[in-house]
């Protein structure tokens, strides 16, 4: 793996603050703050003088409590805890481990208040994220929990749980000549048609995720962290606009012995694939509500509608990665309606 190390990123509690605002390009926009993103690429000189989509602010103060909040919704995920909730002018995110993140009801601010023992990595992976991807639903884009890569100019998305090995495999396809169009959050414009913009055009992987690509020209930075994060990827490397979907596999690893396929899949249904798109959204439905979770379950039904959507069975071992890679890679994922496929295949 062709990386140089970046200690100047190293995970602390310190905020990364530049001396003046810092346009970067992300999902289809612009991000404009002072915060330093080494993960996120800067804007193109075409774009250089757009109007920022998001902005970002660290307050040096407690939140305030100027307006009344209700609770949209909440989520225990382990030891933490997340909640969402709804003022007049704007949403609170707030994260028992990262603070408190405010979201102006029209998405494009976002301001977090500082709080000393949280890392900076974090403070970054929440407004890339979750923070982002609730100013895009309000537009009325999905936003999908997973990891993507372009392969012949057409996105090809990965979606599952944390630890199903979905950036391992943008990584090795990427390594292995496709684009990456983003990691951990995949923004879909339901169309039609559907279209899949640009996200955070880096990796965050594992410690054995790194030792099982080590030897495979990734070229990069690394950023030491609680993941080890891959930042810096040229721009022939990533997705820099807008790619038509071709596919959504969900991921579901499998054991089988060595004698086995390394990866096969298998057609989802359209209603299945509309629930399973809604299940792996970025934002779970307990957090954004009733009446949001409505909403996406709308948009998955009309990108389930378009583009194929396959359960992908994976054998959990790094030694089958390159047979991996090989089969995805071979799989044709051209424009081709995913009624035809449940009709060949004897779905109603």
């Amino acid at each position: 793996m062709t990386v140089t190390m970046d200690l100047a990123c190293l995970t602390d509690a310190r905020p990364h603050l530049a001396d003046d605002n810092v346009d970067y390009a992300v999902f289809g926009g612009v991000l404009r703050t002072g915060y330093e993103f080494p993960e996120l690429a800067l804007v193109s000189a075409a774009d250089a003088a757009r109007a920022p989509d998001w902005t970002f602010d660290v307050a040096w103060s407690e939140p305030p409590n100027d307006e009344r909040f209700e609770i949209v919704g909440e989520r225990q995920l382990g030891p933490e805890t997340y909640r969402l909730l709804r003022g007049p002018s704007r949403f609170r995110l707030e994260y028992s481990h990262a603070g408190c993140f405010d979201i102006a009801k029209d998405g494009t601010h976002i301001i977090w208040y500082h709080r000393p023992s949280v890392a900076a990595e974090i403070v970054r992976a929440v407004v890339a994220g979750p923070a982002i991807a609730l100013a895009l639903e309000i537009r009325g884009v999905l936003c999908l929990h997973g990891s993507c890569v372009s392969i012949g100019g057409n996105a090809v998305a990965f979606v599952g749980p944390k630890h199903y090995g979905k950036s391992t495999i943008a990584a090795a396809l990427t390594a292995a000549g496709a684009q990456l169009v983003g990691d951990d959050l995949i923004a879909v414009a339901p169309g039609p048609p559907s279209v899949v913009w640009p996200g955070v055009a880096s990796l965050r992987l594992w410690s054995d995720s790194v030792a099982a690509l080590a030897d495979r020209e990734l070229s990069g930075r690394i950023l030491p962290g609680l993941k080890t994060t891959i930042v810096g990827f040229a721009e022939e490397n990533r997705l820099v606009r807008e790619a038509p979907l071709a596919a959504i596999y969900v991921l579901a690893p499998s054991h089988r012995g060595e004698t086995g396929d390394a990866a096969w899949r298998t057609i989802i249904s359209p209603s299945g694939a509309t629930i399973a798109l809604a299940q792996q959204a970025k934002l779970a439905d307990p957090l954004v509500g009733l009446s949001a979770a409505a909403a996406r379950l709308a948009n998955a039904g009309a990108i389930a509608a378009q583009i194929p959507v396959w359960t992908l069975h994976v054998v959990r071992d790094f030694a089958r990665l390159d047979a991996l890679v090989t089969q995805v890679v071979a799989w044709t994922h051209a424009d081709a309606h995913p009624g035809d496929l449940h009709h060949k295949r004897g779905f109603a």
